[in-house]
């Protein structure tokens, strides 16, 4: 019996070989332990690890004592199934609500897929994006049968799920603490902090950053580098203006910082829907950009384009993000969940009249 994995992706022929060791009987009860299959297979711990974890999904092995794995008996066993060329992105929104970006570097991932033998299938579910979608997880990946997932606008519960269980996943997106999965962002921390920088240049000095009230981690990230970002400069002043999302919370809370006792002067809005809703209310306050105040957008999106006056905004290219996530998608679906791939793209400022 083969004992060395020879093939390309190290973990599929990993689990393949343990695979045929247990029907040909090579080991009872137990298999063995890490480091004894490790030197036997020739293979690095991380690889046998992910290989293991398949199996026990498969239904061959369960966890046992200490570090060696319980060989299931027979009957409860699962065939394997055949090798997928499936990829599933996650999403709690349907396609066709998605922003134009996200529409954009969607559209290119499926292309890069294609080009390399795989399909990408749109998931929009509501289920999964719960505080508990541990069932609907279960249901889910046991009826799919993908060789790997995109989440996107994923929460905390759903990347630990997919985490936990050494899933090939990539998050489209930042993870959250804990959280081991691979991931493709824009370096929010890192934009929010230069768009301080930039404020700061046009003599504001009493900042806000508008943001929808929100777990999802680039948000998290754009709170804490605008914060950051202030403190370091004695004479700023910043706040996060938090908001519901509708158009009544982004004017209200809008109406709030214009309304105190030292008005803001320079502002950081997220979201280019709600960057219009900003733009259209300050106008309908009498506010006029930038004179009165400075605002930049951190986000970027065609309608943005047909704004006045032009609004500046970070750019970041959907195309250089879908290469991105389609490289690390093929790298675990052909090679296994081996270690954590954090990408971050800084975007580019598109200057406009909104900054002065």
């Amino acid at each position: 019996m083969e004992l060395i994995p020879k093939r390309a992706s190290l973990v599929a022929q990993t689990a393949a070989i343990i695979r045929d060791g247990i029907k040909a009987g090579l080991w009872k009860g137990y298999l063995p332990g890490e480091m004894a299959l490790c030197e036997r297979m020739q293979v690095s711990r991380v690889t046998l690890r992910s290989a293991l974890d398949q199996l026990q999904r498969e239904g061959w092995c369960r966890a046992g004592q200490g570090r060696r794995r319980e060989i299931v008996p027979t009957p409860d066993r699962v065939a394997p199934a055949a090798p997928s060329d499936l990829v599933v992105l996650l999403s709690p929104l349907p396609l066709d609500t998605l922003p134009a970006s996200a529409m954009f570097w969607v559209d290119a991932l499926r292309n890069h897929l294609a080009a390399s033998g795989y399909r990408l299938d749109f998931q929009a579910s509501h289920a999964v994006y719960s505080h508990h979608p541990e069932r609907a997880l279960e249901s889910l990946v046991h009826k799919s049968h993908a060789a790997g997932w995109v989440l996107y606008l994923s929460t905390a519960p759903l990347q630990q799920w997919f985490s936990d269980r050494g899933l090939p996943c990539v998050v489209s997106g930042s993870c959250h603490r804990g959280v081991q999965l691979s991931s493709v962002d824009i370096d929010y921390a890192a934009t929010c902090s230069h768009a301080v920088g930039l404020l700061a240049g046009r003599g504001r000095s009493r900042l806000a950053l508008i943001m929808p009230r929100s777990e999802q981690a680039g948000n998290l990230d754009s709170e804490r580098g605008f914060m950051e970002a202030v403190e370091r400069t004695s004479r700023l002043q910043g706040q996060i203006a938090h908001h519901d999302g509708s158009v009544a919370g982004i004017c209200t809370a809008i109406d709030r910082l214009l309304r105190a006792s030292t008005p803001v002067d320079g502002i950081l809005v997220a979201k280019p829907a709600h960057v219009v809703t900003s733009v259209s209310h300050l106008l309908r306050r009498g506010v006029v950009l930038p004179r009165d105040l400075s605002l930049i957008s951190r986000d970027d999106d065609l309608l943005l384009e047909h704004l006045v006056p032009v609004v500046a905004r970070y750019h970041a290219d959907p195309a250089a993000f879908a290469r991105k996530i389609s490289r690390l998608v093929l790298d675990l679906v052909r090679n296994g969940v081996t270690r954590r791939h954090e990408a971050r793209l800084m975007p580019t400022l598109i200057r406009g009249e909104t900054l002065g």
